[in-house]
């Protein structure tokens, strides 16, 4: 992993070189030996990295090798942010500058550069003690596996004879695939690929269906190759053709003898005269495929092609037509079946002892979360413990026992998609185990970590102008999940993953790896004793606290105030606050943080990129003027004191995301720095900001929201709350890339479509109080995927979706229209409506009649609405085939209390102003 922070280092510097041209004038030459030495020394460390197994020496290399790299990094950019930042352009700046200061400069120039000098000796001893060793230069393209996966490539090899004892939880995903592979007049997929976690059973199912008697009568040969991490394309061809043919010894020394392209097309033909079923279990990678791909035919043949791998992006480069089937994990009872029959079936103690043996073993089960192997190696070790005391053991150290069994380990198996990772992705992967166990990660925030950690590099990885940071985030995160690494939580309307985690297995590997790398440090202060969270060797560049105590418990105290932690990155807590809350202070270097704790000392955090301070009351907002760096400030669950300075975020001209409480307010109109980089603006208030650009003019929120002759091309996310009738005309035209927009307030009139960008995916009201339907303007916008209109956001009485309407729409909310009765939809109005839910709109008489022409709803919501509007949609009642074919349809009555409010307010003389105003 040091490559991987080397690599990361390398970057830095030759971005900063470019960005700070004038800043580095002192020490550029410097700057740039420096880069060179790190990217020499880079290559020797992909295979130190590989070989830290081997012995002390090299761990401490490369160990020392981490930490160079990051002294590197923190003494040029300390250098760019206290020297930099004072120099200006022009001959005119440096003489108006006191004496004084030019001295400091001279002085920090001669210290920068000596600290380099420093640098670069560390670097070339580190360099000289691994050549000694043997460590050799290696290509630094691509990741690819260590040398500790070529030792355990015979422990993984697989063969399609080999059957597990007990194999639970597979049916349906069997039948599934023997189908995909047998009935040809339904399924005409050449290639089926079972893909999935390590350890979820891709092999057992894999040879479930190679042995499964209607695939064995279907075709006329069959074949299995392991391919693992090592692919071998002769080897694998020469053992294809063997198995399809079954050659006599004559015949295999004639395949020996054939040259690589006659082989391949020899396996080529057999397959097209025939009808064969080739396995390649455990293939790792597209260049894999790409290199055996030339013989086996994908047009005109009845052969077939069964894959197995932990990388979903595979399947559409084998085959863009084939058929992708994701394993799922087991359930409940499948995995105490599974444990059952390996370690509790055979067994004939007494009832009282195998009562609390199965209450044992349940509970053990549940930490496997539904992954097959290590229920596997839970219950091979369960049936070797014969004692009642014994198998208590093992459930209070389970999560132990587990990853320390013989054999081949779970961390092991989770290991090798990590070995398999390139460089990037590997820190980005440590860096999930700063989240606690079962977290749901906002995936948004966790990539504007990665940016701010500096893990997401600009120079090689953005594809186009367009393409932002914060994109090339996103695509790691999907690469991630595309190798089973990371799970999936929520979905947004864009198809974009909203939240995400890691099985528990995972993040065990996951921290133990980030903890032997010293990439993180992890605290959880209700399980741990203060021997046990003593910091690791060398310099701790990253912490996360976690734990329910709040404040710490008696007698308990965290180690930061040690030397250790003076250079932290990265410093997260959950659930509970600080003791020391000066702490802070001596983190000079942090660049993300996210905690309960936000004091005066904030200001001297001058590096940091990413702000996220929770529940607390903040007092001292000017400290945050000197975080020039700041590209994140999140400050939506904090308490906002009244009369805010306007220009409290006036310094930060690298924000990116900003966050604001709901009802934040301010002395005058709102400060921005450079916001043309601005991406998220949430909860601006009414008078929104004076942008920090010499052009720009701005006025008054309703008539020039937006500077006019200023365009905000990178804004995607708006977010605005206010009091005030306002127009959004200006401000919705000057946002040509916004997707997400949401609004809370009065407005005058929705713009035209014409006027609204044609990115717009998901756009929310609430508030607006508009007269006119909402729905003959917003239906005509091409991309809009989730609209909700709430509480008043429309007070007319009929509103009509037309034929064509709504062409991408795929969820629909009416919340509290109190006003509507009439909702008219056309036939062929919203064709991909997924979702809909109608809640508490007392005044609608109806679900529409063109309901049933929307062919694509799937779940239907009906909550807090009149009996009488419920009682139609039943079957038999007036409505039901307007949503007989919805699957499902969930209904949610108004309760007795609000029914019995309601039914008063009716029939009183105040319901016209309290139903409708």
């Amino acid at each position: 992993m040091a490559e991987a922070i080397v690599s990361i280092v390398v970057e830095r510097l030759g971005n900063l070189l470019i960005q700070e041209a004038i800043s580095f004038a002192g020490v550029s030459k410097q700057v740039k030996q420096l880069q060179v030495e790190l990217k020499q020394i880079q290559s020797l460390l992909k295979d130190a990295d590989a070989r830290q197994n081997e012995g002390e020496s090299v761990r401490q290399w490369v160990a020392n090798m981490r930490d160079v790299a990051y002294d590197a990094e923190d003494i040029i950019e300390r250098y760019a942010l206290k020297v930099g930042s004072r120099k200006g352009g022009g001959i005119q700046n440096v003489l108006k500058r006191p004496f004084v200061c030019i001295l400091r400069e001279a002085k920090a120039i001669y210290q920068t550069r000596s600290e380099i000098g420093e640098i670069t000796k560390r670097i070339s001893t580190l360099s000289l003690h691994l050549q000694n060793y043997g460590i050799k230069f290696v290509s630094m393209e691509g990741g690819g596996p260590s040398s500790s996966s070529e030792k355990i490539g015979k422990q993984r090899q697989t063969y399609a004879h080999v059957e597990h004892n007990v194999v639970v939880g597979l049916e349906d995903s069997l039948k599934e695939v023997v189908a995909c592979l047998t009935e040809e007049v339904k399924y005409k997929y050449r290639v089926v690929s079972i893909c999935g976690m390590g350890g979820l059973g891709k092999t057992t199912l894999a040879r479930k269906v190679y042995n499964h008697q209607q695939v064995t009568s279907h075709f006329d040969c069959r074949a299995w190759a392991c391919i693992s991490q090592r692919c071998q394309p002769r080897d694998v061809w020469e053992g294809v053709l063997i198995s399809l043919i079954s050659p006599s010894k004559d015949q295999r020394d004639e395949i020996r003898s054939l040259r690589d392209e006659e082989l391949a097309e020899k396996l080529f033909e057999i397959q097209q005269q025939k009808k064969c079923l080739v396995i390649l279990d455990d293939i790792w990678n597209v260049e894999d495929w790409y290199n055996l791909r030339a013989a086996f035919p994908m047009n005109d043949t009845n052969s077939r092609i069964l894959l197995t791998s932990r990388n979903e992006a595979l399947t559409p480069k084998v085959d863009p037509s084939g058929h992708l089937h994701k394993l799922p994990f087991l359930n409940d009872e499948n995995s105490w079946e599974l444990l059952q029959g390996l370690a509790i079936s055979r067994r004939s103690e007494e009832c009282t002892i195998m009562e609390n043996m199965n209450i044992l073993g349940r509970k053990m089960v549940r930490y496997c979360k539904g992954l097959p192997l290590a229920i596997t190696v839970l219950g091979g070790l369960l049936a070797t413990k014969q004692t009642l005391e014994e198998w208590n053991q093992v459930h209070r150290n389970v999560k132990s026992y587990i990853h320390q069994q013989d054999g081949l380990p779970i961390s092991i198996v989770l290991g090798l998609s990590y070995d398999d990772l390139p460089s990037h992705l590997k820190l980005c992967f440590l860096y999930l185990g700063h989240f606690p166990e079962d977290f749901e990660i906002r995936t948004r925030m966790l990539i504007q970590m990665w940016v701010a950690e500096g893990l997401i590099y600009q120079m090689q990885h953005i594809g186009s102008n367009e393409e932002t940071l914060e994109d090339v985030g996103e695509r790691y995160l999907q690469e991630l999940v595309q190798r089973c690494m990371v799970q999936v939580g929520q979905k947004s309307s864009f198809v974009r993953i909203k939240t995400c985690r890691l099985h528990d297995l995972m993040r065990d590997f996951c921290v133990e790896k980030a903890k032997s790398e010293n990439f993180l440090h992890i605290i959880n202060i209700d399980h741990e004793s203060n021997e046990e969270i003593e910091a690791p060797i060398g310099e701790v560049r990253r912490v996360a606290i976690s734990g329910r105590s709040s404040p710490l418990r008696h007698g308990f105290t965290l180690p930061l105030t040690s030397q250790k932690y003076f250079h932290l990155r990265s410093f997260l807590t959950f659930s509970m606050s600080l003791k020391e809350k000066s702490l802070l202070r001596n983190f000079k270097y942090l660049r993300v943080y996210m905690g309960m704790d936000f004091t005066p000392n904030i200001n001297r955090l001058i590096h940091l990129r990413f702000l996220s301070p929770r529940y607390t009351s903040v007092r001292s907002i000017p400290s945050l003027r000197n975080l020039k760096c700041l590209q994140t400030l999140d400050l939506r669950q904090m308490y906002w004191p009244d009369n805010v300075p306007n220009d409290v975020f006036i310094n930060m001209e690298h924000l990116r995301h900003l966050y604001l409480p709901l009802l934040a307010k301010f002395r005058e109109k709102l400060q921005l720095p450079n916001a043309s980089k601005l991406q998220t603006l949430v909860n601006i208030p009414v008078s929104i900001c004076d942008v920090k650009d010499p052009t720009a003019g701005f006025d008054e929120f309703g008539k020039d929201l937006m500077p006019s002759n200023f365009t905000f091309n990178c804004l995607c996310v708006l977010k605005i709350s206010q009091k005030k009738t306002v127009a959004i005309t200006p401000m919705v035209m000057r946002c040509p890339h916004i997707y997400q927009l949401r609004h809370l307030g009065k407005i005058e009139k929705l713009p035209e479509h014409d006027q609204i960008s044609q990115h717009l995916a998901q756009l929310k009201l609430a508030n607006t109080r508009l007269e006119k339907d909402p729905m003959l303007i917003l239906e005509k916008l091409p991309n809009l995927k989730i609209l909700h209109l709430r509480s008043f956001a429309y007070t007319g009485k009929k509103m009509i979706c037309s034929v064509r309407g709504f062409p991408q729409l795929q969820s629909l909310i009416l919340y509290s229209l109190k006003d509507l009765e009439e909702w008219e939809v056309e036939e062929g109005s919203m064709p991909k409506l997924y979702h809909l839910k109608i809640e508490y709109c007392l005044n609608l008489r109806m679900v529409p009649d063109g309901l049933q022409f929307v062919s694509n709803l799937q779940k239907l919501e009906i909550v807090r609405m009149y009996p009488s509007f419920e009682e139609r949609l039943g079957e038999g009642g007036q409505d039901f085939y307007k949503i007989r074919h919805v699957p499902s349809l969930k209904v949610i009555p108004l309760s007795h209390l609000e029914l019995s409010y309601v039914m008063l307010l009716t029939s009183s003389a105040m319901v016209s102003y309290t139903v409708g105003a």
